[in-house]
C-alpha cells in the first residue's frame, strides 16, 4: 500500500496500485500532496477526492499519466511528473554538438580530403547541395535541442532550438569578422528555431 500525504494538514489518501494510480490533484484543504510508501504517526485518513481528469484550459479529457492536453497543449500539472521549461543548457549543448558532428560528416562526404578554403572555390552545384544539407542539419539540430531539453511549450522549443543556430552564427562572426555573418546568425537561428518547434510537437506526443 502507498499513499499521498498532504503537506499542509497531514491527511492521506490510499493508493492501491502504487505511484502510477495517481488520481488526485490536491488535498481537500487545498494543500499539496506528496507520494509516500508508508505513513508517519501524524498522518490522518481522508475521504478520497477523485479528480475529473479534465484540462483546466479547454475542458477536454486528459488521459492518465499524461503531462500535456492533447486538445490544446496546456500543461496538466499532474502529480509525480516533472516538467522542463525555459532554457535548457544541456539541450542546446547536445543540439550544437549534433550540428557540428553532422556538418563535419557532410563536408567530408561531399568534398573528401579536398576541402575548399574559400566559397568561390566551391563548384556551384556543390554549393547548392551543401546549402540544402546545411538547412536540413540546422532544422534537425534545433529539433534535437528542443527534444533533449524537454521543451513542452512552443516558446521554449523555439528558444532552445534557435539558440543552436545563434551560437553557430556567433562563431562564424568571430572567425570571419564579416557583417554578413549577422545574416548567417539570423538564418540559422530561424531554421534551428523551426526545428525546435518540431521537437516540441514530438515531445508532447512521446
Amino acid at each position: 500500500m502507498s499513499y499521498l500525504v498532504c503537506e499542509q494538514c497531514g491527511k492521506y489518501y490510499e493508493l492501491d496500485e502504487g505511484k502510477t494510480s495517481f488520481s488526485y490533484e490536491k488535498c481537500e484543504c487545498g494543500g499539496k500532496l506528496s507520494y509516500r510508501n508508508n505513513l508517519d504517526r501524524t498522518a490522518t485518513a481522508a475521504n478520497p477526492v477523485i479528480t475529473n481528469n479534465k484540462c483546466g484550459k479547454c475542458g477536454a479529457e486528459i488521459p492518465p499519466n499524461t503531462v500535456i492536453c492533447n486538445n490544446c497543449g496546456n500543461n496538466s500539472e499532474q502529480l509525480g511528473i516533472e516538467q522542463s521549461t525555459g532554457l535548457s543548457i544541456a539541450g542546446v549543448a547536445v543540439g550544437f554538438g549534433f550540428l557540428l558532428l553532422t556538418t563535419l560528416i557532410a563536408v567530408f562526404a561531399l568534398f573528401g580530403n579536398n576541402i575548399p578554403l574559400k566559397a568561390e572555390d566551391i563548384p556551384y552545384r556543390m554549393l547548392i547541395i551543401f546549402g540544402v544539407v546545411a538547412t536540413i542539419v540546422s532544422i534537425l539540430s534545433g529539433l534535437v535541442a528542443s527534444y533533449i531539453g524537454g521543451s513542452t511549450k512552443f516558446q521554449d522549443g523555439f528558444l532552445n532550438g534557435g539558440l543552436v543556430g545563434v551560437v553557430l552564427g556567433i562563431l562564424v562572426a568571430l572567425t570571419s569578422g564579416s557583417l554578413a555573418s549577422i545574416e548567417v546568425l539570423l538564418i540559422f537561428g530561424f531554421l534551428s528555431g523551426m526545428g525546435g518547434l518540431v521537437g516540441t510537437v514530438l515531445k508532447r506526443k512521446y
